[in-house]
């Protein structure tokens, strides 16, 4: 199920979220949330007057600073004064008093129409408000809008909050070079001292990381550590860094102590349980979600992970009542009703998922997973007509959101799995030009032109990504893949080594690197997989088990059936929830006459692979059953 796990990185850049905040996806990425970021309570407090006084008179002009609004204690979100929400049209009657974060959950055109015509005018000088405004319209895929609010808002006066938020929406966007400068100014403004300081070195150490700068991300996420020890989000970020590049156990202890704390929040425990849901560990998970719930019972991050982890460990009725728990909380959520949605798919409810599908459409018509997540499911219940209407669904959405990039890209996917390659060429361009900065949307494109036959026009993209994108790692390896899937191992070669030079200690380029030699010279392939353990941690169990399954096939190659088997046992123990190493395992079972051993190896992997693989496992079984019989039959 697919949670992009942008979600505590982001939290942790942009300092504290609220807990009643809507949330927003990560990956695939993701999230379709209107919550802006809050200032911790040092920021807030260099505020000179309180935020429901007018300070000068009662009209404004240019030399009155108007309004400004306060931080709710009951949500922790800005607000305005409620004198200005009574300007508000209501389409529905609410639960209580109307308050701003409601109505963008609610009524998202009514909050965008009082912002222009009513904040914008009364609090001018209010950051908070510009912050919350442009927040609104990122999470509601109007980037280009957006943009707008923040330039505006930075030409009337400094705010590292608001640089904050603006750095992380170009991260997110993949805009990595705007995302430097902007944390670099509040880097060059504020004291090296300060909260905020502390939050742009994270934004840069994650900039690092996804450009493929590791070792320079890892010194800065230590050296924040070292200054800021006490902070919970410098913890909490240094711990999913460390996570994510296999230091698991370093992981869970900076997470353990951060959780031990008298200041812990929901927060940590949602970071740490997710650590292990990532992992297959979902007892652990479930146990540190309830540990969790247990300092806030209605935290909807924690609840929205807790009927992940249910639905993940076979318990359905318990995954369907979390679910219907956290949507209830986290009404207008579109991340919580598309994950909801995709739990009754799999279940195979599809017309519940339909329903849920168009529930939350209709209050976010701009929400690309739920967008997305509906053309799939068309085809689902529908193998014939789905496609079109699939793409009736797309082209709705991109008519509301069109300059959101993803949304186009997500088309294109589409597309090139169930339309034509000529429409998601066409898609992919699309997005190429509305982000031209995003990897992720050339290299799809570039696929699309090596799928046309055309590996030339493949290679120009490429090189043409390279003069717009900050991150190259992705293009290299992307080309790497292409050539070597159209068998030109020369140029294969050198594109991973020019990926290796980037980031010399990154396991996927090293193996990427052995598949190359892997047809032609086994012998090499197995020398650059004994170069790449001799580098790769030893904690690092899943990149190690990846590693062993390559070397495992060099073996298989050469012949050395002994030393292949041995491989591909240390393989499973290291990393037993890899699919495709069960997937080979059963490949080299079945090449030695191992029938039995090697069908419980397919029905392991179909366990473990994605929805849309299983029925190429159940192909091999039912092969291996064919076999199987042909050999009793000769018997």
């Amino acid at each position: 199920m697919a949670i992009r796990r942008a979600l505590r990185i982001h939290r942790a850049v942009c300092g504290r979220w609220s807990r009643h905040a809507v949330n927003f996806p990560t990956t695939p990425a993701l999230q379709t949330a209107h919550s802006c970021t809050r200032p911790s309570l040092g920021f807030k407090q260099l505020r000179a007057f309180d935020g429901q006084q007018r300070f000068m008179s009662s009209s404004f002009d240019s030399a009155d600073l108007g309004y400004f609004g306060s931080y709710s204690e009951r949500t922790g979100e800005w607000e305005p004064d409620q004198s200005h929400l009574d300007e508000v049209v209501l389409k529905n009657p609410f639960d209580g008093h109307v308050t701003l974060q409601s109505l963008i959950r609610e009524d998202i055109e009514e909050a965008r129409r009082l912002f222009r015509n009513v904040l914008q005018k009364h609090y001018y000088n209010d950051m908070d408000m510009w912050n919350k405004w442009a927040t609104m319209e990122w999470r509601d895929g109007k980037i280009v809008l957006a943009r707008k609010i923040y330039a505006k808002a930075s030409k009337i006066r400094f705010s590292p909050v608001l640089y904050q938020s603006w750095g992380t929406m170009e991260m997110d966007l993949q805009n990595y070079t705007e995302a430097r400068r902007l944390f670099s100014v509040i880097l060059a403004t504020e004291t090296s001292d300060s909260l905020q300081a502390a939050m742009a070195t994270l934004g840069l150490a994650l900039v690092e990381d996804r450009c493929g700068n590791t070792d320079k991300a890892r010194r800065m996420f230590v050296q924040a550590t070292k200054r800021f020890p006490e902070d919970l989000h410098v913890a909490e970020a240094y711990a999913l860094f460390e996570g994510r590049h296999g230091n698991v156990m370093l992981a869970r202890q900076l997470l353990s102590a951060a959780s031990e704390r008298g200041d812990s929040t929901p927060q940590v425990f949602h970071a740490w349980a997710y650590l292990e849901f990532r992992r297959g560990n979902f007892r652990d998970a479930l146990t540190i979600i309830d540990r969790g719930l247990l300092t806030d019972p209605y935290d909807k991050p924690l609840l929205m992970l807790r009927a992940l982890t249910l639905a993940k460990m076979g318990d359905n009725d318990g995954a369907r009542e979390a679910f219907m728990k956290h949507t209830k909380f986290a009404r207008g959520d579109a991340r919580a009703y598309n994950a909801y949605a995709q739990f009754e798919e799999e279940s195979g409810n599809f017309e519940v998922a339909q329903n849920i599908y168009h529930s939350i459409l209709k209050q976010h018509p701009t929400s690309a997973s739920n967008i997305t997540g509906l053309a799939y499911l068309h085809v689902k219940m529908d193998p014939k007509e789905g496609v079109e209407h699939g793409r009736e669904t797309f082209a709705t959405g991109v008519t509301v959101a069109v300059d959101n990039a993803q949304l186009w890209h997500s088309w294109g996917v589409f597309e090139e799995r169930y339309g034509t390659l000529e429409l998601a060429k066409r898609l992919f361009t699309e997005a190429t030009e509305k982000a031209p900065w995003a990897a992720d949307y050339w290299c799809s494109l570039a696929r699309v032109e090596s799928k046309l036959g055309d590996p030339k026009a493949m290679r120009v993209t490429l090189d043409k990504a390279t003069m717009t994108c900050s991150n190259k790692l992705p293009l290299l390896v992307t080309l790497a893949k292409l050539e070597l899937k159209n068998r030109c191992f020369k140029e294969a070669r050198e594109a991973c080594v020019a990926a290796l030079k980037i980031d010399k200690k990154r396991p996927s380029t090293w193996n990427l690197r052995a598949l190359v030699e892997l047809t032609h010279h086994p012998e090499r392939a197995k020398g650059i997989v004994e170069n790449a353990l001799k580098i790769v941690p030893t904690h690092d169990h899943v990149s190690w088990g990846i590693l062993l399954c390559t070397y495992a096939r060099c073996y298989v190659a050469m012949g050395d059936y002994d030393n292949a088997a041995a491989s591909f046992r240390e393989a499973i123990r290291l990393d037993g929830g890899n699919y495709h190493t069960h997937l080979y395992l059963a490949n080299f079972m079945e090449k030695v006459g191992e029938l039995e051993e090697a069908k419980k190896r397919y029905e392991m992997a179909s366990l473990l692979c994605p929805s849309n693989k299983v029925h190429l496992m159940g192909r091999n079984i039912a092969s291996i059953d064919e076999q199987l019989a042909q050999r009793n039959a000769d018997v």
